[in-house]
């Protein structure tokens, strides 16, 4: 995990599906909704790497989008719809390891941003820079934007 920064993100027109998750079921639902954006809008127009926004988390549910930034207009299809990652001050922090270790690195942010007298806002996200396809657990980075209000 890389230090944390404090930036102002870009709006980034992207394209996702919006659902309430079981947390237990959470890389389930990641896998399908991400293939289920990839088919609709077709790969050549993705324009970044998959997301997971976070609406709201709590122990047994969460509410989540997961999608794709994307290059130019979409036409919103079935569970598709168009989303745009909001232009924001936040921490932004490189987590890298697997991803049962996400929550270890948001802990330490929360922290950070309590050291620097920042209040965390209700919602983030998180970019996944590699597949589990591709790279081993220890290998997996995840760049994890934190608004803050």
């Amino acid at each position: 995990m890389s230090e944390f920064e404090l930036t102002t993100t870009t709006a980034q027109p992207a394209v996702a599906i919006r659902e309430k998750v079981k947390v237990n079921e959470i890389p389930q639902a990641m896998g399908r909704m991400f293939g289920e954006v990839c088919k609709a809008v077709g790969e050549a127009n993705l324009a970044g790497p998959p997301f997971a926004y976070y609406y709201s988390w709590s122990d047994q549910e969460v509410d989540m989008a997961c999608g794709f930034p994307v290059a130019g207009t979409f036409n919103p299809s079935g569970n598709v719809k168009a989303f745009t990652l909001p232009a924001v001050k936040a921490v932004v922090a490189m987590h890298v390891g697997p991803y049962d270790k996400l929550m270890d690195t948001y802990t330490k942010m929360q922290q950070w941003m309590g050291e620097k007298k920042l209040a965390p806002a209700d919602y983030m996200w998180e970019f996944y820079l590699n597949s589990p396809e591709e790279v081993p657990p220890e290998k997996l980075m995840s760049k994890l934007i934190w608004p803050v209000k």
